[in-house]
């Protein structure tokens, strides 16, 4: 069972080296920088899956180690930050609060309010 694990850390290792150009070691010392979880969401922890080694896909910068999950949330933004600005303000003041907060008026009749 150890011969077995030691030979997925090796393969692993070699493989983050060969696809990503990390160093020897490079991957156990960003997650221990990181605290042993994703650099985003700070919950998952690698246990049942590995962290995925994030990358500029662009200039192949090595960013981090997310979960799958924050992984996926990048490529679905496109790296694109203003993505998550508006994801920062819609969960701040989301667009539904201002509308049903206040009165809508319709023929007469506002909606939300009770006629008396």
């Amino acid at each position: 069972m150890a011969h077995r694990a030691a030979c997925k850390a090796r393969s692993h290792e070699a493989r983050v080296m060969a696809v990503y150009g990390l160093p020897s070691g490079g991957y156990d010392a960003l997650r221990a920088s990181q605290g042993g979880v994703c650099a985003i969401c700070e919950r998952a922890t690698g246990a049942t899956r590995r962290l995925s080694v994030d990358h500029d896909h662009k200039t192949g910068e090595v960013r981090g180690l997310l979960c799958r999950n924050c992984n996926d949330m990048l490529g679905f933004a496109r790296d694109d930050r203003f993505f998550f600005l508006r994801a920062f303000n819609y969960l701040s003041v989301p667009p539904a609060r201002k509308v049903l907060e206040a009165p809508v008026e319709t023929d007469g009749a506002v909606l939300g309010k009770e006629s008396s």
